[in-house]
């Protein structure tokens, strides 16, 4: 399985907290995004079920 390109837009401070992270961890954006996500997706259930987080849209490509 190849890796593919995906592009989404961050403001400055979320940006700035990643890239502190990555950093810290000695890993990439891209690493750190991705463990993120893996995480978030492992933990699907869990996340939908809180109140306070709505999603507007997702985009699949």
């Amino acid at each position: 399985m190849g890796l593919r390109i995906v592009t989404f837009k961050v403001d400055e401070d979320l940006l700035s907290k990643l890239d502190e992270l990555a950093l810290k961890l000695g890993l990439t954006r891209s690493e750190v995004i991705r463990l993120a996500l893996l995480n978030y997706i492992s933990q699907e259930n869990k996340f939908l079920k809180k109140p306070g987080i709505k999603v507007k849209h997702v985009v699949l490509t």
